[in-house]
């Protein structure tokens, strides 16, 4: 056995506590700071993935990741079409990180309800509409059907944008379109939504495509956009790229004009609330390992000056500082490794409470979810693991030095 090793394991042995003095106090101390410190890194971390993973979620379930629509102008608007039939998009769907593409048209107008009005934003989808982020937060009735060949009726609309109007499930309502003069659709509502983005969930109404481009004067193949999806995990600006160069180099003279619009630019309040996220978990991530790695200093400090006689011994027994070192660092990392396991069992088992419990609620209005969000990335738990651990023994060969100093004259005591 190694020698380094077979001391670092025996030195501090369980069938004489009474001989630890304060090492094991200490020691005790400098293990549970560690475990308090992965657990906090890990639940930050943690925390940070579910609000970007829910937010995300939710803003690309209305818009889609990436958006081909005339330049300019904002998405919404439906006063610049753009035609359906672009002869590049075969080569967009071609581009590895792409899912699906799928067209929208969208007119606003005034929903009225006694003496209630409120503006609203008509998103007309067609039937092969992707209504995977819809059913996940659908709460009350059912999604729309438009794969009759005649236009639907039939809406959907937030649970908020409902209880404002007086609204329910079943009922017709009426929403009227301005233009020179005013006109009225007679709608049915078949369901409700509970995304809880405020600023869509008070205007947003599904409907059918077929429907919105009646009512703006459009043709069929009219649409206010084309919505592109990725698969999960792509980078949006990275892709984005990819088209926007396949827009540059494949358009032609009968296409139209398009802009490539990320759904950071639609939403940039949302993202830019994510980066604030991220600094302030680089901070925790910060001052978590600067305290573990004090506490692991003064630990192996105390575990030093109580084994000087020991050290100087191995010294005059011809042992090279090196070696003493790799004993104490070896103890050292026991220590850790047991405060970081002890962190993250702790850490997973709160994270997965939170998650199938929703303990700790929040308020949608402020944080666009109902609980504390969790979502547990292994490998980047295991990275942070990694870099903590590698982080902290890097810190240790700071007091290891004091070895040097030790001369086994001074230090060797006859008891």
């Amino acid at each position: 056995m190694n020698t380094n090793l077979f001391i670092a394991r025996n030195l501090w042995r369980k069938d004489a506590p009474k001989k630890r003095g304060l090492s094991a106090s200490s020691t005790i101390i400098a293990g549970f700071s560690v475990g308090v410190s992965v657990l906090v890194m890990v639940l930050a971390i943690s925390i940070s993935d579910g609000f970007k993973f829910e937010i995300k979620t939710k803003a690309t379930g209305f818009s889609g990741e990436i958006i081909l629509n005339s330049p300019g102008i904002e998405q919404t608007s439906n006063r610049y079409p753009i035609t359906k039939k672009i002869s590049y998009l075969k080569e967009i769907e071609s581009i590895k990180e792409v899912k699906c593409l799928q067209c929208y048209a969208y007119r606003s107008g005034m929903l009225k309800s006694g003496e209630e009005i409120q503006g609203v934003l008509l998103k007309g989808v067609d039937s092969k509409y992707d209504w995977r982020f819809f059913s996940s937060v659908l709460s009350k009735g059912r999604l729309p059907d438009y794969k009759d060949t005649l236009s639907s009726k039939e809406i959907i609309l937030s649970e908020r944008l409902a209880g404002m109007m007086g609204f329910d499930v079943g009922e017709d309502l009426q929403i009227y379109f301005i233009d020179k003069s005013i006109r009225v659709g007679k709608y049915r509502l078949v369901g409700l939504y509970d995304a809880q983005l405020e600023d869509v969930d008070k205007t947003l109404i599904i409907a059918d495509i077929r429907e919105v481009q009646r009512i703006n004067g459009w043709n069929a193949e009219d649409v206010s956009g084309i919505e592109i999806l990725l698969k999960e995990g792509n980078d949006i600006d990275i892709v984005g790229d990819k088209i926007e160069r396949v827009v540059y180099e494949h358009s032609g003279e009968n296409d139209p004009s398009i802009q490539v619009t990320r759904i950071n630019e639609i939403f940039p309040h949302l993202f830019d609330w994510l980066k604030l996220l991220d600094f302030n978990v680089l901070v925790v991530l910060v001052l978590m390992i600067s305290v573990a790695g004090f506490n692991m200093i003064s630990s192996l400090l105390i575990i030093l000056f109580e084994r000087i006689s020991m050290i100087g011994i191995l010294k005059s027994l011809g042992m090279r500082n090196s070696a003493i070192h790799r004993i104490f660092l070896l103890r050292a990392s026991y220590i850790v490794f047991w405060g970081m396991l002890f962190g993250n069992v702790l850490a997973v088992i709160l994270a997965l409470l939170q998650k199938w419990y929703e303990i700790i609620s929040l308020d949608p209005t402020n944080y666009f979810v109902k609980s504390v969000p969790v979502y547990l990335d292994i490998p980047k738990i295991i990275l942070l693991n990694t870099a903590a651990f590698i982080i902290i023994m890097v810190v240790l060969m700071i007091p290891s030095l004091f070895i040097s100093r030790i001369s086994p004259d001074k230090t060797i005591r006859v008891k």
